[in-house]
């Protein structure tokens, strides 16, 4: 490859941004779509909770490999093109393994999740360290500000796409060919986004020994300190979280009959509420700190499975997906910026490695209990004199989700400490500037009048979230 204009550092950023909306597009196109892929199949509950927490798990842990593999061959753009190509090719037998098979079908998606999840886990730290070398510090937060809205816009768009896409061929009485074209489109997406990475250019990479740091040491170092007890209250949350959120599909296809076009937009009006309302939480949280954004949203979210509980009506599920959005983005936000406040940089890789592999332990020990509880649980609530039976079990599902939610964040929040100075701000007057925010008519917080945007806030905002990356989201289409 030439040595010309197009590997100087600013072409390179051009690059990188090209290769995060097609790698959005990945994500809304086709990560949404597994799990109704598997729904479509008749995965099982317990299949379900699996497909939801096995892959996440095991491409967490699979970031220390990836490490290592990093620190031997001192080339990044290797590491990342290698997870990203695989990543790119696990859509053709996630696709064509249970069409052939179709005995096997809710096996092999989960397989071929796995292997999909576990490459681009594998591409994420060198996309991390590369980066972290192209992009100047005095406009990080400028550009990575302006990637992750062009990223959001794409996957957005893309999440749409698939849901007409899969509603146009259901109604046409052939969904495969509907699963068939939508992954087709993600793979050539992640092909071209691979294709962009393969033209940055390439610093060279050193390996800082300060950052060598054994598990077990930095345990030791912290096991006592704010960032663990986060750790421990994030982890105690995605279990009580994933007993109920892999489900929400399910329910939604299965249970309420709702057509991928409803799907498409209950899923939708979260995605779209999340990237309305993420500006405003990040300049919340410069100005009051985290603390009280995990402590506000914290209390929320226990309250969102349980009004699942109400209704079934289309329209009262899409405003539950109105709150949730905004709950979910400053709780997300919050948790991201954290980290940044409570570790010291020369640990801080080591510190989101230990951060994400736990979550992830947490993800897949409440996904596989959501499953077995499903498995066999009366969809009949009795409390004595109040007996209420629901269209399937997964609400009572929900339900408990939202009792340990709120027990965590009961018994965890009392122990976090905010460790930058920030303004002081009562509970009762937090629940009365967040009410004041409409991201629909574009009505701003009230508290920001005069409000000088910090560039470092963008920063804290994308910069543990590469593209191609599945988040806790996660990754979920639907977050609750």
């Amino acid at each position: 490859m030439s040595q010309s204009g197009h590997k100087e550092p600013q072409q390179s950023l051009s690059y990188s941004m090209r290769d995060g909306v097609f790698a959005s597009i990945q994500q809304g196109a086709g990560e949404s779509y597994i799990s109704p892929f598997a729904i479509f199949l008749n995965a099982s509950n317990t299949q379900i909770g699996l497909l939801a927490s096995l892959p996440l798990l095991f491409g967490a842990c699979f970031q220390f490999v990836s490490v290592e593999v990093l620190n031997r061959l001192q080339k990044r753009k290797k590491v990342i093109l290698l997870g990203a190509g695989l990543q790119a090719l696990v859509w053709i037998p996630l696709f064509w393994l249970p069409f052939l098979f179709p005995s096997y079908a809710a096996t092999l998606v989960i397989l071929c999740a796995t292997a999909y999840f576990l490459a681009g886990n594998f591409a994420t730290p060198a996309w991390n360290s590369l980066m972290g070398d192209l992009v100047p510090p005095a406009t990080r937060g400028s550009y990575f500000g302006l990637r992750s809205k062009y990223n959001s816009i794409a996957s957005f768009a893309a999440l749409c796409l698939g849901g007409v896409i899969l509603h146009y061929t259901e109604r046409t009485l052939h969904p495969w060919w509907g699963f068939f074209v939508l992954f087709s489109l993600v793979l050539i997406a992640r092909l071209i986004s691979v294709h962009y990475v393969s033209c940055m250019m390439e610093p060279e990479y050193r390996v800082d020994p300060n950052s060598n740091v054994r598990i077990l040491d930095f345990f030791r170092q912290h096991r006592h300190s704010n960032f663990m007890v986060f750790v421990y209250y994030t982890a105690g949350m995605h279990f009580a979280i994933m007993i109920a959120s892999p489900f929400f599909s399910a329910y939604m296809l299965r249970d309420l009959h709702f057509s991928y076009l409803q799907f498409m937009a209950a899923s939708a009006t979260t995605v779209l509420i999340q990237f309305l309302t993420m500006h405003y939480w990040g300049r919340f949280s410069d100005r009051f700190g985290n603390k009280r954004i995990l402590a506000f949203t914290g209390f929320g979210l226990p309250f969102l499975p349980m009004l699942w509980l109400f209704s079934t009506d289309f329209t009262y599920i899409v405003s539950i997906q109105i709150i949730g959005g905004m709950i979910w983005a400053g709780f997300s936000l919050s948790m991201s910026n954290f980290i940044f406040d409570t570790v010291v940089p020369q640990q801080r890789a080591k510190a989101v490695a230990i951060y994400n592999t736990m979550n992830a332990f947490a993800v897949f020990l409440g996904a596989s209990l959501g499953g077995w509880l499903g498995s066999f649980l009366s969809p009949t609530l009795n409390l004595g004199i109040l007996q209420h039976t629901f269209i399937s079990n997964l609400p009572l599902l929900f339900l408990v989700s939202g009792c340990l939610r709120l027990l965590w964040v009961l018994f965890f929040i009392p122990k976090l400490k905010e460790v930058r100075e920030v303004e002081s701000l009562s509970m009762q007057d937090l629940i009365f500037r967040v009410s004041q925010l409409r991201p629909i008519s574009g009505v701003k917080f009230d508290v920001f009048t005069g409000y000088q945007h910090n560039g470092e806030n963008g920063r804290r905002i994308v910069e543990a979230a590469p593209p191609g990356r599945a988040k806790e989201t996660a990754t979920q289409s639907v977050q609750k």
